[in-house]
């Protein structure tokens, strides 16, 4: 689906390089677009009491926005920053939405995507509230294979909500 929505005539895709650090989105904005990751990575995390959580974790051939304010228009409560040199193309929301629009076809691939992203956020907050940190470890090697050869350590600890020295000492036993 990923190949079919870069090469797609009726979408204008617009590369956007990113350095480390660089922000797609920072939080109290508006989302206005939807993005595929080329190249690189990211992370879109929140701030409570000046700790961050980070939420979600994208590297090549993930869609990246800030999911709640692309669909309720209302500022986003999420920052998205890449955390090495990062390509991205990306479509404004409207011309992806009248691109799904335009046939039930495209409806029914776009309303399966949203299935499989809501049943991986509910898996992961299933995860985080029931699962041993080996449990969680262990599912998200099986669910994204890549990741630990994508994303720093720290970060991947802070998405399974574990110190960096923890996920350290169980990824060595």
């Amino acid at each position: 689906m990923i190949e079919e929505l870069l090469t797609t005539a009726e979408l204008e895709w617009k590369t956007l390089d990113l350095k480390r650090g660089d922000y797609l989105i920072r939080a109290g904005e508006k989302e206005k677009y939807l993005g595929i990751v080329v190249s690189g990575a990211l992370r879109a995390f929140t701030l409570k009491e000046e700790e961050e959580f980070t939420i979600r974790l994208a590297y090549k051939d993930s869609i990246i926005a800030s999911l709640p304010a692309f669909f309720t228009e209302d500022a986003s409560d999420l920052s998205i920053q890449a955390i090495r040199k990062t390509t991205i193309k990306r479509t404004s929301k409207i011309a992806f939405e009248e691109y799904c629009n335009k046939n039930i076809e495209r409806l029914q691939v776009y309303n399966q995507l949203l299935k499989e992203l809501t049943a991986s956020f509910y898996e992961r907050e299933i995860d985080l509230l029931t699962s041993s940190p080996v449990e969680r470890i262990s599912r998200i090697q099986h669910r994204s294979p890549k990741i630990f050869q994508e994303i720093p350590h720290r970060y991947i600890a802070s998405y399974l909500r574990m110190s960096p020295e923890t996920l350290s000492r169980l990824l060595k036993s």
